[in-house]
């Protein structure tokens, strides 16, 4: 049992440094394009579209080597590729526009190399019955993060700049190598890769079909989407320092971490298919205030509830994604199968958002650009109405 807290604690740790690095290689990166890119759209969109593709290449081949050796090592590799993709940030600075090709294809690579495995490390070393607990957990010290975290580099990075504040997150990227060793290997497998069984499987489980369903919808507007880069986009745009854009997006995780504490102490052992429903409607009345009345008021309220109510359906969505992951239909024998079809139905959702994200940029129109916001918040709905249909309690109890 002591064995068993100690790796919960130490993948909590090494996700919560993760996501200090994806704050800052996330919207605060969006906004460094923005400063040193003529066409920032554009570029942004190019970037992410191919480090999407890129990604979802890695998770294939990743998945077909880590089947029955290397997890471990491939998540450590995921890790210090992560570290180089800051170096090269570093390295490169203002000449970054220039080398986005580089910058993708790292990014591309160390997410497949740190995901698949983490995915796998996940399923297997967090018990079901432990799920809902642990994500909530999980979730809280990421709000805290998310609260603390933007201010602080919001400040650096407008008292000093970006490539500065890039050598502390390089500090931090070297803390998460050292925790990935020691983390115990998993058990390997000896099956071989069958993507066809694997396929088979999906196609006969209503639950698991709709499950990649949603982690396409999620990729076009939740996770790491063209929606949330349009968010951020509009809020720094609105207030024009990195400072007010940290400011806004930890209020937003303050509000958030709330709501997640209500969810974690109402929902837990609770049916939440109403609640979902009505955290997926909410986003489209904010979007309407903010196209009927274009202020900085309706941004900073539409950015509020996308943060703090999207989220929290990636938190139930994450749920039902690994109490699947870690059920009789999914076991041992073919779980990279089963995440190498999730990160390629993700990605593909995230190139999708990012190609329609390409052809505003190209066009440069702001009314095409409204039809996009309204377009990829209403597969917000769609992705609640489709989680909906999946019940969170039926894979609770069981076990590989």
């Amino acid at each position: 049992m002591r064995e068993y807290k100690r790796e919960s604690n130490i993948i909590i740790i090494i996700n919560a440094l993760r996501k200090i690095i994806e704050i800052f290689s996330g919207p605060f990166l969006t906004t460094y394009f923005i400063k040193t890119s003529l066409e920032s759209i554009l570029d942004i969109s190019i970037y992410n579209t191919f480090s999407y593709i890129v990604l979802a290449i890695t998770c294939l081949m990743v998945g077909y080597i880590i089947k029955n050796r290397f997890r471990m090592a491939a998540f450590r590799a995921g890790v210090i590729i992560n570290f180089i993709y800051i170096l090269t940030i570093i390295i490169l600075k203002e000449r970054i526009i220039q080398h986005l090709w580089l910058l993708a294809i790292l990014y591309g690579l160390f997410s497949g190399l740190y995901f698949m495995p983490f995915n796998l490390i996940l399923g297997n070393k967090i018990k079901n019955e432990d799920r809902t607990g642990y994500e909530v957990k999980k979730e809280m010290i990421s709000s805290i993060i998310n609260i603390v975290i933007p201010i602080v580099l919001g400040s650096i990075i407008t008292v000093t700049n970006y490539i500065l504040t890039a050598v502390i997150i390089l500090i931090l990227s070297l803390i998460q190598i050292i925790l990935s060793f020691v983390l115990k290997p998993l058990e390997e497998s000896g099956e071989k890769f069958n993507m066809k069984g694997m396929i088979q499987v999906v196609k006969k489980n209503k639950d698991i079909k709709r499950m990649m369903l949603a982690e396409y919808l999620t990729g076009i507007s939740v996770n790491n989407s063209a929606l949330a880069t349009i968010a951020t986009i509009l809020i720094y745009n609105a207030f024009q320092t990195d400072l007010n854009l940290g400011i806004i997006t930890s209020i937003s995780y303050i509000l958030q971490l709330i709501v997640i504490y209500l969810y974690g102490k109402r929902y837990k052992e609770k049916s939440d298919k109403n609640i979902i429903i009505l955290l997926s409607i909410i986003p489209m009345i904010t979007l309407g205030m903010f196209l009927l009345y274009p202020n900085a008021v309706t941004v900073i309220i539409y950015n509020l509830y996308f943060t703090i109510f999207v989220n929290l359906i990636g938190i139930i969505r994450s749920v039902r994604l690994y109490n699947i992951s870690n059920s009789g239909e999914i076991n041992r024998s073919n779980q990279e199968e089963f995440w190498s079809i999730r990160e390629v139905c993700l990605n593909l959702g995230r190139t999708t958002g990012f190609v329609i994200l390409l052809v505003v940029g190209i066009i440069a129109d702001s009314a095409v650009l409204n039809i996009v916001m309204i377009m990829l918040t209403m597969i917000i709905l769609v992705l609640g109405i489709v989680l909906s249909k999946v019940d969170k309690n039926k894979y609770e109890n069981k076990k590989i």
